[in-house]
């Protein structure tokens, strides 16, 4: 058990009934449910309390009169005490009654010329001295001013009982005897000007004062005249004057009024007729009225005659109130099942609440009416659910296959789903429209039935949030359910049909916010409201994976553009186009937010990580079609000869453009410029649109498409070197020896053998492949291959016989120079230690005639080899 809820501050202290309360204090309860009561001056609030904080409740205050305490009753600490008073008070309004208003708390504040309240109290008289009045905080103290005052003293100037020393202790306790000398001649200054003012006006009104004082005389001269005649007590002679007026009145008038007395009885017999008439036919005359639905006739006609003949003895007439009752209870079922029976607006319930009242139906008429339309509610919830369940079965088993063939969105991105959102909300903004009003005039006593309880309060709040959860319940089946599925519908039917959906629930929040409900029940709405928001968001994500993952079926390889990363198809920018379009959807559908919704994409949120998450997958779902893409088709790799394989490659890739197909190292060499395509400018657009959409940019996802794509084209290189060159590495070291690497002593040497000019042709007709798709980018491929033969080179040389010739050495260097200077803009610092590991196993050069020989062999090689080597070497920039 918790400490006691205390109440030590109130804002505004007094209003007149449904005055906006803010009050402040301590142990106000833990939570919503923690406040169970709560009452201001007497009148129980807590329908209308809205529990802020443990310090904090704002309550409307209600029909109260004078002042009282604000008692709050928690489940944890029980019921409370107040240090502060509320002063509730009614205010009479008039054609000449100026209204006031309370301004709320967090309202701007009224500008200067704006309208103001104004009441009798906010007059105040302005001082006597002439000095203006002290503030709040340097007033005198209350309680030591009547000590000093016991006797019933006061500081109003209007006041019968005013004392001077209480008005200026009061307003002028801190003000200096030099001001108060001042003040003091101020007054005597104007009590001076009002004697001379009093002067003047005599003056100036000279002759009616004449005219006043000759009249004062006259009856003056009057009265003594009359009194001469009459004495100073006239009254006897009058009052014998007057009996003998009255004798005579009674001899001429005696015979008029014994006839008047007759007709008095005549009239009073009359009366008594028709009444007794207006008894015999009441039952007859409640029949007509109930017929033509004038209930009011009926219950006045009723009140009267219960009103003329309730206490009679008279045997006839109780016969005939026997008979009234009856049917007065018939119409008191009839009342009661019209008022039960829906639909019916809230005007008419309201009269039949108020005929039952007044005809004093044993029940509670108006919470009878509240249960009632909770009733109509749920079952029109669930009437509207049953319906388009059922149309929706009728459309699947009927129109299924047309509207497969058309295209059309089925689960909660069909039209009957769309209607279905719009019946649900509609319903519920129209009946709770209807019954929070009801309540509140209930709650009120407006309907003069019996009090409210307190658990009524809790009741009706239980009641609104079990329809509210209801209602986001079939939201949620109706909406949120079939996982995200859109079929093939297009980007705008899923965003018509969202914007619509999001559009029902928004004006039903909305109507809600208007009632001034609690805090729980429209926070219930708020949350379908912001998943479904979510929702929308992942169904565009999941549609942007959804046609990058069948990218894989609409690649062509119809090359679109020659980029710097060398040929790409359509494929990055119908990537880029999918997820532009989704986030076009997020930012036009789901990104804003309507009246007191949370931001969509909050720091630290699960629809942030769920955008991340989907963004990533989408990403990863076009490597994986990349990958797929280039590597299909591996196992249609033959290991025929690397001669046959390179003689033919130009003319193939020649024949394969023509007929709208590509060899499978071409789809090789396109995919991987698509992949470094998609990680250098692709996915730098992508985080672009996130950015100019006002969407956080997934940085994680990025993060790992780049290194992604980075593996997928190390993958596809590392693919085309081994299909490239295993065979022509392979073709070398049986070239080499051919000749068991020996030379005869005595022959000069005077170029390479064979196997050297096998290599650089086998390069230049890989370069053209590779550099006819990848452009300035084929760099990497043909690196790689040059170091795969410098490394064969190197392993061949570290393998030759040691006991090697003049000739035979000369002939290897010879050989390994040629291939250095060939393949030289393609040497990477691997290949060349490779080289130089060869040259360094082979005895250096002795004469100078040898370095002549070697050098004039080399430029007759760079002649003879221009044009190749100009092929091997063109169009190449390091990326």
């Amino acid at each position: 058990m918790g400490p006691p809820p205390v109440v030590t501050g109130i804002s505004p202290k007094e209003g007149p009934p449904g005055t906006r309360v803010t009050i402040r204090g301590e142990f106000l309860g833990v939570s919503v449910t923690d406040l169970i009561g709560l009452k201001i001056c007497g009148c129980d609030c807590l329908l209308s309390a809205e529990w802020k904080s443990k310090n904090k409740i704002v309550a409307r205050s209600g029909p109260c009169k004078g002042r009282g305490d604000i008692i709050v009753a928690t489940r944890s600490g029980g019921e409370g005490t107040s240090t502060v008073q509320f002063r509730g008070y009614h205010e009479s309004v008039g054609p000449m009654k100026e209204s006031a208003v309370w301004v709320e708390e967090a309202a701007p504040p009224s500008l200067p010329w704006g309208r103001r309240p104004m009441s009798p109290t906010a007059y105040t008289p302005p001082d006597p001295l002439g000095l203006s009045t002290e503030g709040d905080d340097c007033k005198f103290p209350e309680e030591e001013l009547h000590e000093l005052f016991p006797d019933g003293s006061s500081g109003k100037l209007s006041d019968e009982n005013f004392q001077p020393g209480w008005y200026l202790l009061e307003h002028h306790s801190n003000t200096s005897y030099e001001d108060l000398k001042a003040g003091m001649v101020f007054l005597q200054r104007k009590v001076e000007g009002q004697k001379e003012g009093q002067l003047s006006f005599l003056k100036a009104n000279t002759g009616a004062v004449m005219d006043q004082l000759d009249r004062l005389v006259l009856l003056k001269n009057m009265y003594e005249e009359d009194q001469r005649k009459n004495g100073r007590e006239p009254l006897p002679s009058l009052q014998s004057a007057i009996e003998e007026s009255i004798s005579v009145a009674d001899s001429l008038f005696s015979e008029i009024l014994s006839r008047k007395e007759n007709a008095d009885k005549t009239r009073e017999a009359l009366s008594l007729l028709t009444r007794h008439k207006f008894l015999f036919q009441l039952p007859s005359s409640i029949d007509k009225n109930i017929r033509k639905k004038e209930f009011d006739l009926v219950v006045n006609d009723y009140t009267r005659a219960k009103n003329l003949f309730g206490n009679t003895d008279v045997k006839l007439f109780q016969k005939i109130l026997a008979e009234i009752d009856k049917k007065i209870e018939e119409l008191k079922e009839n009342l009661h099942n019209r008022m039960k029976t829906m639909p019916i607006n809230v005007q008419e319930q309201t009269k039949y609440i108020r005929l039952l009242i007044s005809l004093n139906w044993e029940g509670d008429a108006a919470w009878t009416a509240i249960l009632s339309r909770k009733d109509y509610l749920m079952s029109l919830m669930n009437k509207v659910k049953d319906h388009f369940k059922q149309k929706e079965e009728q459309e699947a088993n009927e129109k299924g296959r047309r509207r497969a063939r058309d295209g059309e969105c089925d689960g909660p991105w069909g039209a009957t789903r769309a209607a279905w959102c719009g019946a649900a909300c509609g319903a519920l903004a129209a009946e709770l429209h209807a019954l929070w009003p009801l309540a509140r005039r209930y709650f009120a006593g407006e309907l003069a039935g019996r009090p409210a309880t307190p658990q009524r309060h809790t009741d009706l709040k239980e009641m609104i949030i079990a329809m509210v959860e209801s209602f986001s319940e079939q939201m949620r089946s109706c909406l949120l359910s079939g996982g995200g599925a859109v079929g093939t519908a297009s980007a705008e039917v899923l965003r018509a049909r969202l914007v619509a959906n999001l559009r029902h629930l928004r004006d039903a929040y909305e109507s809600l916010l208007k009632l001034d409900l609690p805090s729980q029940p429209l926070s219930i709405v708020e949350k379908v409201i912001f998943d479904y928001r979510v929702h929308g968001m992942t169904v565009f994500l999941q549609r942007a994976h959804k046609r990058a993952k069948a990218l894989v079926d609409k690649e062509t390889w119809k090359i679109e553009e020659f980029s710097d990363y060398g040929a790409i198809t359509n494929l990055p920018h119908t990537l880029e186009g999918h997820v532009g379009e989704a986030l076009a959807s997020i930012n036009k559908c789901v990104l804003w937010c309507g009246r007191r919704e949370r931001p969509l994409l909050a720091d630290g949120g699960e629809p942030l990580a769920a955008l991340q998450r989907h963004v990533q997958q989408t990403l990863l779902a076009f490597v994986a079609v990349l990958q797929e893409l280039a590597l299909r088709h591996d196992q249609d790799f033959n290991n025929t000869s690397l001669s046959v394989a390179l003689d033919q490659r130009l003319d193939e890739a020649l024949e394969a453009g023509e007929a709208g197909g590509r060899s499978w190292q071409q789809r090789l060499l396109i995919a991987g410029a698509n992949a470094q395509y998609a990680r250098r400018r692709t996915l730098a657009n992508i985080a672009a649109a996130f950015d100019s959409y006002g969407l956080p940019e997934p940085t994680q996802a990025m993060q790992a498409t780049r290194e992604a794509l980075s593996a997928l084209e190390s993958s596809i290189a590392e693919t085309y070197l081994e299909h490239k060159g295993d065979p022509l590495v392979g073709t070398i070291e049986p070239s080499m020896y051919m000749g068991r690497h020996q030379a005869d002593a005595d022959a000069p040497v005077d170029d390479a053998r064979p196997y050297v000019y096998e290599i650089v042709n086998n390069l230049i007709a890989v370069h053209a492949e590779v550099d006819s798709v990848c452009g300035a980018a084929s760099s990497r491929y043909v690196r790689d291959i040059c170091e795969t033969v410098c490394e064969e080179i190197a392993r061949l040389a570290a393998c030759a016989p040691p006991a090697m010739n003049r000739a035979a050495a000369f002939q290897a260097r010879l050989e390994y120079t040629l291939l250095r200077v060939a393949v030289a803009e393609h040497l990477t610092r691997k290949a060349e230690n490779y080289l130089m590991e060869a040259l360094a196993g082979l005895p250096p050069l002795e004469n100078e005639e040898d370095k002549t020989r070697m050098d004039n062999i080399i430029q007759g090689f760079k002649k003879r080899m221009e044009l190749q080597l100009a092929s091997l070497n063109c169009n190449m920039e390091t990326v």
